[in-house]
């Protein structure tokens, strides 16, 4: 699906860490519920199709199976990050540019020389069809950075340039990312159908693309623009940028055009939900708020952001990539009966439950090795995280299992809100590991 709005990420308040979206054209709701973007679908248009017969009947066996040693145990299918008609870039070729005395421009062109050969890069990328990136000298600016500039301007000034055929920057190819690096005085504002965004305050980053004109065979480029954040969601200084910046590159070289033609930007239709909680479908956005996605690697001694993996998820294992080393991944992911259809936007599992009635799913657990013990699972409604009146009330009939065991988890819908559909979070935690799933309640 085409985005409205430049992929950024961002903080995400739902969740208190980083978080990063693309919106797409799909709203991301204040309280974790998910809708159309635009003129948006309301809860009068959506339909649902179950599986179970009546909603006020128990979907779930009330067995709570055995320990299993098969690793992982059976689970329902997990979300897959899915292309558009769109391509990736094959081997991307990373353009830093910077303004006049950046103090972190040194150890900023040291990343973007040897982030693209580490096997961080190649577990994020190597999936998706992209190569090794490597990296152009940087384009050093004599200009000075403006106060304030929206992305509009920026796609402006940026195409000057190209399209000038500036001596100063390198000319581009189907490979290039211009990662353009404001400093700390210069406020970037993203016009969107949600409104603006502000760099620091709603973003620390995001990608497009432009186009230039018909002398460059109207070609189409891609750009990062990276603010100058003292502080975003717990990183500082430079790590705040880098961490940043790995997310835009990687999202950039799987999904270069997201405006023109989509690459990897979007999640299945069964599991739209998820973009919608996390704030966005590309492969950044799905890790971005996940604990343990920010962290250094020894290959590298800057801050990354890890990305989702088709394949790791889909084989049991962590789906943000590389897994971190020493951990076992665990997980509880509900059983959704039924089908929720959002005309324009998808078709989602839901478990269906109308105002005032309840009903009891089953959570599946399971893990890609032993945990050693059993793992502590709670479940809470994702609009009561966020500061809103929950939709939700739900209960679990034990806290805690292992691989191949089952949790029974009760819901009952207190109201409908605007999309008559609401989401919850999973959380599953083995001393300082935690691990998140999502499910969708319909409400009609």
């Amino acid at each position: 699906m085409h985005l409205s709005s430049p992929c950024r990420i961002l903080l995400v308040s739902a969740v208190g860490v980083l978080g990063s979206g693309c919106d797409g054209g799909k709203a991301v709701t204040a309280s974790g519920t998910t809708g159309a973007g635009g003129g948006g679908t309301t809860s009068t248009t959506a339909s649902v199709t179950s599986s179970t017969g009546s909603t006020t009947a128990s979907s779930s066996t009330g067995d709570n199976g055995m320990v299993s040693t098969m690793y992982p145990a059976p689970h329902p299918a997990p979300p897959q990050v899915i292309s558009g008609p769109g391509s990736v870039l094959a081997a991307p070729k990373i353009v830093p540019v910077f303004f006049p005395n950046d103090a972190f421009q040194a150890q900023l062109v040291d990343f973007a020389s040897k982030v693209g050969a580490t096997n961080y890069w190649k577990a994020a990328s190597m999936e998706y069809g992209v190569g090794a990136a490597s990296s152009l000298p940087p384009v050093v600016l004599t200009e000075a950075a403006p106060a304030t500039i929206d992305d509009s301007a920026i796609q402006t000034w940026l195409a000057g340039k190209l399209n000038g055929n500036d001596a100063m920057w390198p000319a581009p190819d189907a490979n290039t990312i211009y990662v353009v690096h404001f400093p700390a005085t210069t406020t970037i504002t993203l016009q969107s159908g949600q409104g603006a965004s502000t760099s620091c305050q709603d973003f620390g980053g995001y990608h497009d693309s432009i186009a230039l004109d018909a002398a460059h065979g109207s070609m189409n480029v891609a750009y990062a623009v990276v603010p100058r954040c003292s502080n975003f969601g717990g990183l500082q200084g430079v790590d705040a940028v880098t961490g940043a910046e790995s997310h835009e590159l990687l999202e950039a070289a799987t999904d270069p055009f997201p405006m023109v033609s989509a690459g990897y930007g979007t999640v299945d239709d069964a599991h739209l939900y998820w973009e919608f909680v996390l704030g966005g479908g590309e492969v950044g956005d799905m890790c971005a708020q996940f604990p343990g996605a920010f962290t250094k690697f020894p290959e590298l001694p800057y801050t990354v952001q890890r990305s989702w993996s088709n394949a790791a998820v889909k084989a049991g294992h962590d789906p943000c990539v590389p897994a971190l080393a020493g951990q076992v991944y665990f997980n509880a992911v509900p059983v959704l009966p039924d089908n929720l259809s959002f005309p324009g936007v998808g078709t989602m599992k839901a478990v269906s439950i109308p105002v005032g009635q309840t009903k009891t799913i089953d959570l599946d657990l399971y893990s890609d090795g032993d945990t050693g013990g059993p793992f502590t699972v709670d479940v809470q409604d994702f609009g009561a995280i966020t500061g809103q009146m929950p939709t939700l009330n739900v209960s679990l009939d034990r806290s805690q299992g292992q691989n191949g065991e089952k949790l029974h988890l009760t819901i009952t819908t207190l109201k409908k809100n605007q999309y008559g559909a609401s989401a919850f979070i999973v959380t599953s935690t083995l001393g300082s590991q935690k691990n998140w799933w999502f499910g969708l309640v319909s409400a009609n």
